[in-house]
């Protein structure tokens, strides 16, 4: 089993507002894990290994065991700064590699 797990996602917001930057993208996260799982959820570490602050999409990490907890938090979060919103979990893997190709994705030319 992989020592960490990876998420695809990106954070669709109901109004369309400024650009997030990477430090809220994380922020807002944690505060979904603290939320849903309290001092449990705020210590389980996330990682933001790629963000692109225009589409609000990111690479999250987190180690295996704390996958669940993340994606549940995740699902059940449902505002951000007043604003109805909600994360799209695109893709997700224990290896990194496999969310650069899908098969849903893939074009033959």
């Amino acid at each position: 089993m992989s020592e960490y797990y990876y998420l695809d996602v990106s954070l669709e917001l109901e109004q369309d507002t400024a650009e997030i930057s990477a430090v809220y993208f994380k922020n807002h996260v944690m505060h979904s894990l603290t939320v849903l799982f309290g001092e449990v959820g705020a210590s389980i570490s996330v990682d933001i290994l790629k963000y692109d602050q225009i589409s609000r999409r990111a690479i999250l990490r987190c180690p295996s065991a704390s996958y669940v907890k993340l994606r549940s938090s995740l699902t059940l979060c449902g505002e951000y700064n007043n604003v109805c919103c909600a994360y799209r979990v695109h893709n997700s893997s224990p290896c990194l590699l496999s969310l650069q190709g899908t098969s849903r994705t893939y074009r033959h030319h």
